[in-house]
């Protein structure tokens, strides 16, 4: 009954003292709601003590505390003990002391500080905290931590909260940890709404099975999904990835990349380059285009396969791959070139297929044909089967060309060099007889003295250095012979003759 007593005589007091200049009509000035305890601190004019549940109220702020000094001419609160401040019912302020100044709304809190809204709670040992703008600094280290996402944990040296965004920014040493990531950082905002982590400056991601390096971007937490530009490279336990911009599901493990891409496989020593790429779960299915590249490297001669778009797979198995290329497809395996417009590559059969009117050059020699199949293992071709409308030219100078044609043709292949021809049907040949010079410069130059026009059903050819060596004719060749200043013109060229070197792909190494 006495302690009743007590109180109601100290809110009485309260009113006396404190209603007459802090009127309940100004609501923006600081008003002490409630003490056990209030009493004039002698010595010091305006400043009154209040102990025992202090409750203060300024605006849509509320200050809880053990106990207070309240300098009322400057509008400014001294808390003690177990003090609580809470703003629009969603924001809640802990720490051990403050200093609250109800002029500029700014809350100084040390000790033990925690701040929590719906989502998020943060702690350190000293905060400022704005509650006009709803802003909370600190700049001696910080741990935040999600009240939904049990292992989200965020740290940093220096940080901002800004409230009415849900957001936090954060500077030096930052760091995000969640159950199969860690995330570091210079400078990081994150967003408490999207659960999503903004990095502006160097960042590392570490994943279960994986690692990523970027500048810019946003990781979301909750689905694992990244999205970075201004280059970022993805490490795997066997690949490699680069791109200018890349996003990236580490959940999934499905990943895109933009500009750039560079993909390389240490295990199989093969490089994939695109300007666009998609890669599925677990690598095993790939799409490239613009500008898309496989490179094939070996201890022999490095394989290129470039298209504009280029769709690899592996088997179920994982044992063997197939590349299905489309669109000005070109092909370099050392000194051997193709170009054509669609190509299949699969490694069970160690078949390539060369698709819409191929042209094939191995050093000086031109093949053609409607479609060519190759046998290809070992790192190297073997041979080449060439069917329909096949033909083979060598050109000699601007005028003069060996050409061989036929039906279908068998070309054997070492060493991206041709060794032997075979034509099976309908076989027509016209090549030059030459020999050595020696030019106005002194250089040995091989001269052309006469032409061998020869039909024949089957017809075997030896190379040497990409030039005939020897032709071995089967089943009574016919066949003409001209002196060089006697060939007539109607002959030099055999029917369906055309000379593509201009379509010779090139080196992307710029050899």
């Amino acid at each position: 009954m006495q302690r009743q007593f007590k109180i109601l005589i100290a809110a009485l007091f309260i009113s006396a003292v404190f209603l007459p200049w802090n009127s309940l009509a100004q609501e923006d000035v600081v008003k002490l709601v409630f003490a056990e305890t209030v009493k004039d601190v002698e010595g010091k004019k305006n400043v009154t003590e209040a102990v025992g549940n202090v409750h203060f109220e300024h605006n849509r702020t509320h200050l809880y505390c053990d106990s207070a000094l309240f300098y009322r001419d400057i509008e400014v609160v001294y808390a003690y003990s177990h003090v609580h401040i809470n703003q629009g019912d969603t924001i809640n302020l802990f720490c051990d002391s403050l200093i609250y100044d109800g002029k500029t709304e700014i809350s100084k809190l040390q000790g033990h500080v925690r701040m929590r809204d719906n989502k998020y709670k943060l702690v350190t040992d000293s905060l400022e905290y704005d509650g006009n703008k709803s802003i909370g600094f600190y700049k001696n280290h910080a741990v935040i931590t999600s009240i939904d996402e049990e292992e989200l944990k965020l740290t940093s040296v220096k940080g901002y909260y800004y409230a009415t965004n849900k957001a936090f920014f954060f500077k030096d040493s930052v760091r995000v940890e969640g159950e199969s990531y860690e995330l570091v950082a210079d400078t990081l905002e994150f967003r408490t709404e999207t659960s999503s982590a903004h990095f502006h400056g160097p960042t590392q991601i570490i994943m279960d099975s994986s690692y990523v390096d970027c500048t810019r971007g946003i990781y979301y937490t909750q689905s694992g999904l990244a999205q970075l530009w201004n280059g970022a490279w993805l490490y795997e336990k066997e690949r490699t990835l680069f791109a200018d911009s890349l996003i990236y599901n580490e959940k999934s493990d499905i990943g895109e990349g933009y500009c750039n891409v560079n993909l390389y496989d240490s295990t199989e020593n093969i490089q994939f380059l695109a300007d666009y790429l998609w890669k599925s779960e677990g690598n095993d299915t790939l799409i490239l285009e613009n500008d898309a590249k496989i490179i094939q490297f070996s201890s022999k001669d490095t394989l290129v396969l470039m298209a504009d778009s280029i769709f690899h797979y592996e088997d179920t198995s994982g044992e063997y791959k197939t590349s299905i290329a489309q669109t000005n497809v070109g092909i370099i395996n050392g000194d051997l070139t193709i170009r054509c417009d669609s190509a299949y590559f699969s490694d069970r059969d160690s078949i390539i297929k060369f698709h819409f009117v191929p042209v094939m050059w191995s050093q000086e020699t031109q093949l053609t044909a409607d479609s060519i199949f190759a046998t290809y293992y070992d790192d190297d071709f073997h041979e080449m089967y060439l069917y329909n409308n096949a033909f083979i030219a060598t050109e000699h100078d601007s005028v003069h060309y060996d050409q061989i044609k036929g039906k279908m043709m068998t070309a054997w292949i070492d060493s991206s060099k041709i060794q032997k021809v075979y034509i099976e049907s309908n076989a027509e040949t016209l090549y030059y007889l030459t020999e050595d010079e020696k030019d106005t410069l002194g250089n040995d130059v091989k001269a052309v003295n006469g032409m061998n026009r020869i039909d024949c059903n089957k017809i075997y050819i030896y190379f040497k250095n990409s030039e005939i060596e020897n032709i071995a004719f089967i089943e009574q060749p016919t066949g003409t012979y001209y002196s060089t200043d006697l060939i007539p013109k109607s002959d030099l060229f055999l029917k369906g003759f055309l000379w593509q070197i201009g379509l010779k792909p090139k080196s992307p190494f710029g050899e």
